[in-house]
């Protein structure tokens, strides 16, 4: 009788924080309002199990699931300057953004969009084949396991261009810190990685996402006088004009820790506490 009555409890408190983390019983968010996604890597590869970056690995299998479930239901995707360039958004409206540019964004999430017709937009670091980009934002230093990882090359980058499929942002020139930086390294970090880009591939950059999500009001003056359309954050929200301004976009942050289940209360809420 204990036994059951432990079990009991144990399964009310699992449901408890269940509930409070992904609200199921909220009413859904208006799917008027676009759903712009957050990935990082899509890789089956996990270096560490209890790393804390595996929630930025989302398996191949488990993206290709999500984007046949929001084809299946009537979700249509754009490119982030698309949508930003949209005088109405249509109901049930999805942006796919990466951030960092992993080479995994090309050896597997592409192949996955180009087999479903979803476009995608990645924000790339430009100085990312250094070795030394990449921080772990908690500790305040170097991420040897982030910088680890392999990189875009500039022909894959290219070659997803080509496709009409992908939209290549900026995501600095070194992943920066921008409220920690003066005015003039602002400017440098948020124009030069959009000339580089622009000068290397031969395409337009429009769009711009602020490393670990850290920005100011003089960082979104910058990126705006820069010359970019859009600009997204990390703050968990549906992206609703009269709240929004299109440098300050909200994104859903899609974990790889996390099933379908998760996946789709996301999408249904708009957002996780």
């Amino acid at each position: 009788m204990l036994i059951i009555y432990i079990f009991l409890s144990v399964l009310v408190i699992l449901l408890i924080i269940f509930s409070i983390r992904f609200t199921w019983w909220r009413k859904s968010v208006s799917y008027e309002y676009p759903r712009i996604l957050m990935y990082h890597m899509i890789s089956e590869h996990l270096p560490k199990n209890k790393s804390k970056f595996n929630r930025l690995r989302v398996k191949p299998k488990e993206f290709e699931k999500q984007i046949i479930w929001l084809k299946k239901n009537g979700f249509t995707s754009y490119t982030l300057s698309e949508l930003a360039n949209l005088d109405k958004i249509p109901p049930k409206s999805v942006v796919i953004t990466f951030d960092d540019g992993y080479k995994d964004n090309f050896t597997n999430a592409f192949a996955i969009l180009k087999k479903h017709n979803f476009k995608a937009t990645i924000f790339i670091v430009v100085d990312r084949f250094t070795k030394n980009w990449a921080t772990d934002k908690d500790l305040n230093e170097s991420s040897d396991e982030l910088n680890a990882e392999e990189m875009l090359s500039n022909d894959e980058v290219a070659q997803m261009i080509a496709s009409g499929l992908i939209e290549i942002g900026s995501h600095t020139m070194d992943h920066a810190n921008l409220p920690a930086l003066s005015t003039d390294e602002k400017w440098a970090q948020i124009h030069k990685s959009k000339e580089n880009i622009e000068n290397i591939f031969g395409t337009t950059c429009e769009t711009f996402a602020y490393p670990f999500g850290f920005f100011d009001n003089e960082s979104a003056l910058a990126v705006e006088k820069a010359g970019y359309k859009a600009a997204v954050t990390t703050k968990n929200d549906v992206y609703k004009k009269s709240v929004y301004s299109e440098y300050k976009m909200p994104r859903i942050m899609i974990s790889g820790r996390q099933g379908m289940l998760a996946f789709k209360l996301k999408i249904k809420n708009g957002r996780v506490r």
